[in-house]
């Protein structure tokens, strides 16, 4: 097989679709067109989602326009030759009862007959029939059918009629995509930094801030294109906790301006870690993705920290971890349940209404009402009030009871459904009431709740934070309350119980902040080693936040004195504790503008 690459020209290439045109050794010579949708030149009203690329592949590109039509997503793709090419299109029915995200495409302005998104119960290549190229160079465009969140993930133009894609999003597909991509192997490096930060959350980005001005360099990799995590405006959830030195510049909007300006700092926006390389119980380095170009870089250093808030990073090295629920008895915690089980909190879709200046319609929708049923109440829950009468912010949460990785896309549409359903209903009942409201926003990113919990070498539990307990390897002082969560029964994405208990100050020993069996990672954020009940204090943003600038402290001295985490908390947790108070030969190191090195 004899592969020719056919890419666009100038500047521009990193926004065209990446394509790769394939030769066969046959007498028939086959040219192969992959067109990856997260890499169109203009995503129009569609947004791009990366958030489900461990599980269903890719990147993909989301048309969430509430029930109202987006702009066409467009780009030009170069073909070697003209003639007659078989489409398949990756795309996936949400909900196959009913297809509500239904979309086509148009090829050199000419819309082709095939509708996707109306097929199938997952991820599919859809078959889009046969299509003539008339030229070398078309204009190639995703068309929006109905405002409900159709998804393309990828385009593939074929002169082979017999041929189908690979199935399956497993490592066969991830190979003939990478050949197609032009891809190597073995990604090129990025670089070789003190310390790797994976998580651009207000953990990571007080992790990252703290290593830098201790002066190591540090490589902040954030698999969303803005930071703040759930505190970011894709998701918009409220932080709480403890406020204090570095994370306080964090916690405000202005945190990627205050991340940038740290010259130690290299930022990388948009790059999805997905693999580590390990040797014996230690990380070499971490690969990464660019969700928009699929370019891959290999990210290597002494000390990763893994602010993810899912221990992906741990995972992928290994790292041993918990999830649910530990029994009353394990570690004798009033607030557990009797035995021990897999349900954790849930992912929340903040959602907000606003009134327009005249009646406002919205789409019977069937296929959401399913979800919502009779339920019709745009009050409860809510962040702010716009105008008394349902101009309103809400949270609602799903997922309890299901794999928060494996089931992270049935989880947000599910909710997706509830939203749209009981806003339909509400505007049906009430007519007078909400003839001008319309839905302002339905997050597309669910603010991401309990998952993987990365265990060290010591488990913080419900009794030790009630107790104040403070620890001779105190690394980070916390506040708040334990907020557990319990799934409804007849409304599944409205709270059936909601336990808020405040507690005093506490503390978090380091042996919590670092891996027990993956000797040089560190971890920060909502999956730091703690119990369930634990967990629902420790994870509020600004106690991440103290965690994160606990890790990035930790990181400086590993540095310096060429040891592990556990080293620093066993041989060197004085030193740490002067920077963590800046005091002594530390009183201005956490400072804007310094840097100790």
């Amino acid at each position: 097989m004899v592969n020719a690459h056919a890419w666009p020209q100038s500047n521009r290439m990193q926004h065209l679709a990446f394509l790769l045109i394939t030769l066969t050794s046959s007498s028939t010579l086959a040219a192969e067109v992959l067109v990856e949708a997260e890499g169109f030149s203009d995503h129009g009203g569609w947004v791009l989602d990366p958030q489900f690329l461990d599980v269903m592949g890719s990147p993909y590109l989301l048309a969430h326009g509430l029930g109202k039509l987006v702009n066409n997503a467009v780009t030009e793709v170069e073909f070697p030759e003209i003639g007659k090419y078989r489409l398949w299109v990756r795309t996936k029915d949400w909900v196959p009862s009913h297809h509500p995200g239904r979309f086509r495409v148009i090829v050199n302005n000419l819309e082709l007959p095939a509708t996707f998104g109306n097929q199938g119960q997952a991820w599919i290549w859809q078959d889009g029939g046969t299509v003539e190229v008339g030229k070398k160079r078309v204009k190639v465009e995703l068309k929006d059918l109905t405002g409900f969140d159709g998804r393309c993930d990828a385009l593939f133009f074929t002169a082979d009629m017999e041929f189908v894609p690979p199935k399956d999003p497993d490592e066969k597909m991830a190979a003939w995509r990478r050949r197609l991509l032009g891809l190597p192997e073995i990604p090129p490096s990025a670089g070789r930094f003190d310390v790797v930060v994976v998580g651009g959350g207000i953990a990571g980005c007080s992790a990252a801030l703290t290593a830098a001005r201790l002066g190591l360099q540090v490589a902040f990799v954030q698999n969303r294109s803005v930071l703040g995590g759930n505190a970011s405006p894709e998701v918009g959830i409220t932080v709480r906790g403890q406020n204090r030195s570095i994370v306080s510049e964090v916690a405000s909007p202005d945190r990627e301006n205050v991340t940038r300006a740290d010259k130690n700092i290299h930022l990388y926006l948009g790059w999805h870690a997905f693999r580590a390389q390990m040797k014996g119980g230690r990380i070499e380095s971490v690969d990464a993705k660019n969700t928009a170009t699929n370019k891959e870089q290999r990210f290597a250093a002494p000390v990763f920290i893994d602010c993810t808030g899912t221990g992906s990073v741990g995972f992928l090295a290994g790292a041993e971890y918990r999830m649910g629920r530990e029994a009353k008895s394990e570690f004798n915690e009033n607030l557990a349940p009797e035995s021990a089980d897999k349900l954790h909190h849930g992912n929340t879709v903040v959602f907000s209404t606003r009134r327009a200046e005249r009646p406002t319609s919205f789409p019977d929708v069937p296929w959401a009402t399913a979800v919502s049923m009779d339920y019709a109440d745009l009050g409860g829950q809510v962040t702010h009030d716009h105008d008394n009468e349902g101009g309103l912010t809400h949270f609602w949460e799903y997922g309890q009871r299901l794999d928060p990785f494996q089931d992270a896309e049935e989880i947000r549409d599910h909710l997706f459904q509830a939203i749209y359903g009981t806003f339909a209903t509400a505007k049906r009942m009430h007519p007078e009431k909400f003839a001008n409201l319309e839905l302002e926003r339905v997050g597309h990113v669910p603010a991401g709740g309990e998952s993987r919990r990365l265990l060290g070498d010591y488990v913080l539990t419900e009794n030790d934070i009630r107790s104040g307990k403070v620890f001779p390897d105190a690394a980070a002082l916390c506040s708040g309350h334990f907020c557990l969560h319990y799934p409804g029964d007849k409304y599944d994405f409205r709270l059936g119980d909601w336990k808020f208990v405040p507690v005093p100050l506490f503390t978090v020993p380091l042996r919590c902040l670092y891996s027990k069996n993956v000797e040089n990672l560190l971890m920060a954020g909502k999956h730091i080693s703690v119990t369930h009940v634990a967990g629902s204090a420790t994870k509020m943003m600004l106690n991440g936040g103290q965690t994160g600038v606990a890790t990035g402290a930790t990181a400086f001295l590993c540095r310096k004195h060429q040891s592990t985490p556990r080293d620093v908390d066993q041989r060197h947790i004085k030193e740490l504790h002067e920077i963590l108070l800046e005091q002594g030969p530390y009183k201005d190191s956490l400072k804007p503008g310094s840097a100790t090195r």
